[in-house]
């Protein structure tokens, strides 16, 4: 899944426990694992390895460049909507954490490349063991997770509302 589509769950499960943002957080960080079991699309890195022997150099490349500000304006645009979406005066701690928490497991799979030690090559194995091995095609990929975010931002609202 795409980070925004991370933040906008983690934040829609953040939002139904305003009061507790750590738990928040956990609840956004384990939704992560979940989705990515679906089907889904991810779009392409070109110079950033995720895989169990990925191993990313330092030096600063235009494809790196590009690749980092993909990835920035993913992770700023879902916590932009995370926050527009669900957030209030009253919850908007809880709903950053449950955003943060949600797009979290990804960045961690980048640092584990870089310093594969443990806890993070336990977190990898898992990580990579509950993904999808299913693969959407770009069309498809991206309309189901507009989809799917849609969804549980509306059910999520409407269950806010009746409570």
């Amino acid at each position: 899944m795409i980070l925004s589509t991370h933040a906008i769950l983690g934040a829609a499960v953040a939002s139904a426990l305003p009061s507790h943002p750590v738990v928040a957080f956990v609840a956004g960080f384990a939704s992560h694992f979940a989705i990515d079991a679906i089907p889904h699309w991810d779009y392409p890195l070109k110079s950033i390895s995720l895989g169990l022997a990925a191993r990313n150099d330092g030096r600063l490349t235009a494809d790196r460049l590009r690749d980092f500000a993909v990835i920035g304006f993913d992770a700023l645009a879902g916590l932009f909507l995370a926050i527009a979406i669900f957030g209030t005066e009253a919850n908007w701690v809880a709903v950053v954490a449950g955003a943060v928490g949600g797009m979290l497991p990804d960045p961690l799979q980048f640092v584990h490349t870089l310093s594969p030690g443990e806890p993070l090559a336990t977190l990898q194995r898992f990580h990579s063991w509950i993904h999808s091995k299913r693969k959407l095609t770009w069309p498809l990929g991206v309309s189901s997770q507009i989809a799917f975010a849609s969804a549980v931002a509306g059910t999520a609202i409407v269950l806010q509302m009746a409570s």
